[in-house]
């Protein structure tokens, strides 16, 4: 039997005591899972300098240690030549009978004083095979065997594999996917799984035409559950997908089930989901891919600093705001209990579903690039930081060039000063018309390449003096030197990168179709933020290949480059206004629109004819104001966009009232140039919130609780909301979100007036009423007006010259000519 199709997941399982791999592949009808015995778990002891290789290995050949009280020993001893960090060397090849005894057998190599170092000890076993077998997640994938009937807690077809081959399929993998999303009965504020059951399911394929939903009729979730699990069963989804469902909906379904004694037997083979980690969750299940939304927003979606599904979607493009139902959610109780309202929940649970899906399409395409890349499935990579990502792909990469993996870092050795990071041009505060920025492309993978900066290329200092100084390039500032020739690992893994993503770019200018040109635009996107993230890397504290010294000087170099830069931009008669980095704003006083990106393309090119960089035009602003801090502006381009970076409106610590107002006063500054307009605006939204018009949700600020409760020194007020929240039941986990608000409460700082909104009965003009029956009390307004509103607008009206007090009041009439 041979069969073709996508590498979905890889695992083992144990077979008469040996170890078998388990292939999960994929097609667009179907799923087979192959057996594949064969591949031996090993790694490699390096011998300490001077100690006979022969010698060593008949050492290592009769080595015996146990593991729960049965002795075990290596399968195959074999002497062989790696490299490491480019330097060829002997070592020892150690093959094991099974996965489960490297870790005993490493720890008794270790302690042989003839050996140096253990490497490549601690690879996972299915992620070893895929990197020596050459297998690319979720690429074409041919498979040789028998048909077999081995679990019979498997569904899918189940083949006996004889051998396999990587095959290219020029299209994307077929993935069945599923999103769905869990709506919890509450009682005014967080749900808790020991007394409140889930209500509502929704969830919705690929293939069906909109979202279902699982109901209960009674504050039981049992028979519930049952049919979700059934229903999951039936649809048999390759993928999965939530928004923070590893660390609510999957947590909270468990716990619900074992209540009812069910077992979620949600994996394809039977099995029931694993959980993994501590305060942050990673769930898996075998056979499928669980991918958490959520995770891939926080790391890539850098635009959006309110990480809910609401604000991911409406940023996305996949349901605007305004056209969503809005159940607030702290009444998903009351009406699920009110039969007229109950629809409206429907709806609303609809639209999340809605939106994990849609999310995930957006998603998904850059995450099975940075997959295939990394060649870690689509479950794992969507949960890794950047580092790792870039770690697994130089892993495959040194595989290839029969390079040692260098051991994982250590973070109390390596715990030494920060390096020093791009150039900084403190920004000329105020509003500048007609001013472009030029974006000095890829900047530090291109300095990286240029100056041949790796791990295996730096000098160390008592290697200097034997080489002369036309051999070596040495940082600026710095003083690290490195190699020109010959080239080292990083030069040419990044030169490949920067090739193959300048050929898909090039595609994509000759492609007609836009599917094309979008599925190309996505895989040079991915190779873009792996290639970006190579400098930062080396500086990793948990770096395999740490080396400080590659990203000190590669920041060096940045900043020489970019005081270059402006030096020669003053000198052709530009005023910058503003660098950091990788780019400079820069305008002429005098001239429009049209000379200003004429003369701005002739200095880039200039730039580029001089420096190892690609400088381009970034964007072209009519208008652009910047206040006194860096990365923190706002600009109106030449397509009438409004681009907002790092103040209050992106930032997720502020209520929405702050960053509405700031929104508005930005887009009259932008826009309309007009100051008293803007502060009109102001007085007018003051006056609301004093009359009681401003709902609740606007009055909510939130942030992030990052570690314990008990481990913070200083409480401050998301904080102490936190534990107010606790006294009453409601748990809050390290990584999530306090949603507090402040009342008026005389004689008490602002922490002891913080409170959960999980506490919150009802909120009506200004008058908030607490479950508990403390009694009721105001929304602070005085709080909100000094401490979220005023400090949100005056950052940028203060340039104009108001003060504080002028925009509570009634400010004198100004125009834009006055400034």
């Amino acid at each position: 039997m041979e069969f073709s199709g996508w590498l979905l997941d890889a695992d083992y399982i144990t077979v008469e005591d040996s170890p078998v791999i388990r292939l999960w592949i994929t097609q667009e009808d179907r799923t087979v899972v192959g057996y594949y015995k064969g591949f031996e778990p090993y790694f490699y002891a390096v011998p300490k300098s001077g100690e006979l290789i022969n010698d060593l290995r008949a050492t290592l050949t009769d080595l015996e240690t146990e593991r729960y009280n049965k002795t075990i020993s290596f399968k195959e001893v074999k002497q062989t030549k790696k490299f490491d960090f480019g330097r060829e060397i002997d070592v020892i090849k150690l093959t094991a009978y099974h996965p489960q005894h490297v870790p005993s057998l490493r720890k008794a190599v270790s302690e042989l004083s003839t050996i140096s170092e253990v490497r490549e000890a601690k690879i996972p076993f299915a992620n070893r095979f895929l990197i020596d077998e050459g297998l690319v997640p979720l690429a074409g994938i041919n498979v040789h065997g028998q048909e077999i009937d081995f679990n019979e807690n498997i569904q899918n077809t189940e083949i006996k594999v004889n051998k396999f081959e990587k095959v290219e399929k020029k299209q994307e993998p077929p993935l069945s996917k599923l999103a769905f999303d869990c709506e919890m009965y509450n009682e005014g504020g967080r749900p808790n799984s020991s007394n409140h059951p889930i209500v509502i399911i929704g969830y919705i394929t690929d293939k069906g035409k909109d979202v279902e939903c699982l109901v209960s009729e009674d504050k039981s979730d049992k028979e519930l559950i049952k049919k979700f699990v059934k229903k999951l069963k039936k649809l048999d989804p390759d993928v999965l997908l939530t928004f923070n469902g590893d660390d609510f909906d999957w947590p909270y379904l468990r716990d619900r089930a074992e209540q009812h004694g069910i077992n979620l037997k949600l994996s394809r083979d039977g099995r029931t989901p694993t959980w993994r980690g501590g305060s942050r969750k990673k769930v898996s299940l075998n056979g499928r891919l669980n991918v958490d939304l959520y995770r891939i927003a926080e790391r890539d979606v850098g635009d959006v600093k309110m990480m809910s599904l609401e604000e991911v979607s409406d940023h996305l493009g996949v349901l605007d705001k305004a056209d969503r139902t809005n159940v607030p959610g702290t009444k998903i109780g009351r009406y699920w209990e009110d039969k007229k309202k109950r629809e409206e929940l429907l709806e609303y649970a609809k639209d999340d579903v809605r939106s994990t899906f849609g999310v995930g399409n957006e998603l998904l395409p850059t995450q099975i690039e940075l997959s295939k890349m990394s060649r870690q499935f689509l479950d794992e990579v969507s949960k890794m930081g950047r580092g790792r990502q870039v770690e697994w792909f130089l892993m495959s990469e040194a595989y290839d060039r029969g390079e040692l993996f260098p051991n994982k870092g250590n973070y109390g050795k390596r715990s030494e000063k920060s390096y020093l990071g791009g150039f900084v041009l403190e920004p000329k505060r105020g509003l500048h018309e007609n001013v472009v920025s030029l974006d000095f492309s890829s900047m530090y993978p291109s300095l990286m390449v240029s100056y041949n900066i790796s791990p295996d290329t730096l000098i160390e200092d008592d290697e200097a003096s034997e080489l002369k100084e036309e051999d070596y390039y040495e940082a600026p500032e710095v003083g690290h030197k490195f190699r020109k020739s010959p080239d080292g690992f990083f030069r040419e893994i990044l030169q490949d990168l920067i090739k193959r993503r300048n050929q898909i770019k090039q595609k994509i200018d000759e492609r007609e179709l836009e599917k094309d040109k979008r599925l190309l635009n996505i895989r040079q996107k991915a190779i873009k933020t792996l290639t970006n993230s190579f400098y930062g890397y080396t500086g990793w504290n948990a770096a395999r290949w740490y080396k400080k010294e590659c990203a000190e000087a590669t920041t060096a170099w940045g900043r020489k480059m970019i005081k270059e830069a402006i030096k020669k931009a003053e000198n052709q008669g530009f005023k910058v206004i503003y660098g950091d980095t990788d780019s400079i704003f820069i305008k002429k006083d005098g001239i429009g629109e049209n000379k200003i990106e004429k003369q701005s393309k002739d200095l880039a090119q200039s730039l580029n004819d001089e420096l190892p960089l690609n400088i381009e035009i970034e964007d072209v602003y009519k208008t652009i104001f910047f206040t006194e801090k860096k990365k923190r502006y706002a600009g109106l381009n030449l397509d009438n966009e409004i681009y907002i970076r790092g103040l209050e409106v992106r930032r997720g610590d502020w209520c929405k009232l702050a960053k509405k107002i700031q929104k508005k006063v930005i887009e009259i500054i932008l826009k309309d140039k007009n100051p008293d307009k803007a502060v009109n605006v102001i007085k007018d939204t003051i006056n609301d919130l004093r009359n009681g018009e401003i709902p609740l949700e606007d009055l909510v600020i939130r942030k992030t609780l990052k570690k314990k409760i008990s481990n913070y020194k200083s409480k401050q007020a998301h904080v102490r909301a936190a534990e107010k929240a606790k006294e009453k039941g409601y748990k809050i986990d390290p990584g999530g979100m306090v949603s507090f608000i402040v009342i008026k409460r005389g004689g008490e700082n602002v922490g002891d007036r913080s409170y959960p909104i999980e506490m919150i009965k009802d909120f009506s003009n200004n008058i908030i009423e607490f479950k508990d029956k403390t009694g009721k009390y105001k929304i602070d307004q005085k709080y909100y007006i000094d401490k979220q509103v005023i400090p949100a607008v005056n950052r940028i009206l203060n340039y104009f010259g108001y003060t504080e007090n002028q925009l509570k009041g009634k400010p004198e009439q100004k125009t834009f000519e006055d400034f």
